[in-house]
């Protein structure tokens, strides 16, 4: 499942308790918001913006842009491939200008499989 964090959070906030059967799929940020909990909130993080995707585990980072295989119109038919896919350092290079899919194609694997 997709991570939203939003919800747990709101519910939290306006003193809900969240119930099982909501089948929520996020972490409540309010303690990390209050400094009463510090650390990572989830080990890999996934997003998309229409037909970009993107990862992010650790200060990595792999992005899949349309062109590089992701097309929202015709999808694949659930099979994924890595071509295209950028592989950043987020913690040396935050404006994501250097892909290092080709330097690292041992990190890209990993997060890939992540």
């Amino acid at each position: 499942m997709i991570q939203h964090d939003s919800c747990p959070t709101a519910l939290a906030a306006a003193g809900i308790a969240a119930q099982p059967e909501w089948k929520l799929d996020g972490v409540n940020l309010l303690p990390f918001l209050t400094d009463k909990k510090s650390g990572a909130t989830h080990a890999v993080l996934y997003g998309w913006f229409g037909p970009q995707l993107a990862l992010r585990m650790g200060d990595w980072k792999t992005l899949k842009d349309p062109g590089a295989g992701v097309d929202a119109e015709k999808p694949p038919d659930g099979k994924a491939t890595t071509d295209g896919v950028q592989l950043y350092n987020l913690h040396i290079d935050l404006a994501e200008t250097e892909n290092l899919a080709a330097k690292h194609p041992e990190k890209l694997r990993e997060l890939v499989a992540a």
